[in-house]
C-alpha cells in the first residue's frame, strides 16, 4: 500500500529524532571523557608538584644552579655569575641559611629581631629578582646561632645539614655554589655554612653535582679596597679552575642586587662594596671545585 504524504513526513521525523538522540549520546560521552581526562591531569599535576614546592621546571638552555650562603646579601659576592647563569638559560636558586636578624646597621634604625629578619627576607627576594634567580629559599636559622654549644655541640648544624640535604634532593642541582673554608673574610657563619654544604656532598647525597667555592687570588686581594671594612682570604690561582666571564649586563645586575640590601649599607657603603668586588672579580668570578676538577669557563 503506498504511503501517504503524512506518513512519509512522520517517518522522516522519527528518523531525525533517532539521529538527534544518537548525536546527543555521542556528545555526552565525549564530554564525560574530557572531564575524566582533565581531572586526571589536575590530579597528576597536584601530586607531582605539591603546594609550596620549589621543584624546578626545565630551563631552556642550561642546568640547575643552587647558591647556598649564610646571610641575605652574601650572594652579592657571586652576583655576576648568578646573573650570567640565569641570562643563559639556567634555573638559578638562592638558598639562605640564616635570617639575618642580628645584622644591625646604625643608619637603618631597625633593631635586632623579627622586624629586621622580615626586612632582610624582603631584601633577599629583591636581590634574587635582580639577578634573574627564582624566589629565594629562606631556611630561617637564627643569625649567629649556628655555632652554639647547647643543647649539644653541633646541634644547629645537624639540623642545617638535614635541611640542605632535603633541599638539594628536591632541586636536583647540576652545580652548587657556597663559601669555601675561609668563609670569604672569615665570618664564622660563612665558614660553617660552607662546611655543612661540603658535609652533605661528602655523604654522597647530591649525586654527580659539582660543588664550587668562590675564591680570589692573592694578587687581586692585595690591591683591592676593603669589602665592607674587611679583606678576604686568598685562594691559590691553580685551584680556581672554573672561571665565569661576565659582561656589563651581569655587572649592572650585581649592582642592582647590592642596592636591594638597604638595611645593611648606606649608598656610600654600597658604592665602596661594589668598587671592591669589581676589583676582585676583574671581569670574572672564579671558583675552586671541591676535590678538584678540569678548567672550565661555564657552569654546565
Amino acid at each position: 500500500m503506498p504511503l501517504s504524504h503524512a506518513d512519509v513526513l512522520a517517518c522522516c521525523s522519527r528518523r531525525s529524532d533517532i539521529a538527534a538522540m544518537h548525536t546527543e549520546r555521542i556528545s555526552v560521552a565525549r564530554l564525560a571523557r574530557s572531564v575524566v581526562t582533565l581531572a586526571a591531569s589536575v590530579l597528576t599535576a597536584a601530586c607531582a608538584s605539591p603546594a609550596g614546592s620549589p621543584a624546578p621546571s626545565p630551563s631552556a638552555g642550561g642546568g640547575t644552579l643552587v647558591a647556598i650562603f649564610a646571610h641575605p646579601d652574601d650572594e652579592t659576592i657571586v652576583a655576576p655569575a648568578l646573573s650570567y647563569a640565569a641570562r643563559n638559560g639556567a634555573t638559578v636558586y638562592l638558598v639562605v641559611a640564616t635570617d639575618g636578624r642580628r645584622g644591625v646597621s646604625k643608619h637603618a634604625g631597625i633593631p635586632a629581631g623579627d622586624s629586621l629578619a622580615t626586612v632582610r627576607a624582603s631584601e633577599a627576594r629583591c636581590s634574587a629578582a635582580a639577578l634573574g634567580a627564582r624566589p629565594p629559599l629562606l631556611l630561617g636559622f637564627e643569625d649567629a646561632g649556628l655555632s652554639v654549644l647547647s643543647p649539644w655541640p653541633g646541634e644547629p648544624l645537624d639540623r642545617l645539614a638535614k635541611r640542605i640535604d632535603s633541599t638539594l634532593r628536591e632541586l636536583h642541582p647540576d652545580v652548587v655554589l657556597t663559601w669555601g673554608p675561609e668563609g670569604g673574610y672569615g665570618h664564622q657563619d660563612h665558614r660553617l655554612v660552607g662546611d655543612v654544604v661540603t658535609q652533605v656532598f661528602q655523604s654522597g647525597a647530591v649525586g654527580s653535582a659539582r660543588l664550587l667555592y668562590v675564591g680570589f687570588t692573592a694578587d687581586r686581594i692585595a690591591g683591592a679596597p676593603r669589602w665592607y671594612g674587611s679583606h678576604v682570604y686568598p685562594t691559590a690561582q691553580a685551584l680556581l679552575t672554573t672561571r665565569i666571564t661576565f659582561d656589563e649586563r651581569d655587572r649592572d645586575a650585581a649592582r642592582r642586587a647590592i642596592a636591594c640590601h638597604k638595611s645593611q649599607a648606606t649608598e656610600a657603603d654600597m658604592n665602596e662594596s661594589f668598587a671592591a668586588l669589581t676589583h676582585l672579580w676583574n671581569g670574572q668570578v672564579a671558583f675552586q671545585q671541591w676535590r678538584g676538577g678540569p678548567s672550565m669557563s661555564k657552569f654546565f
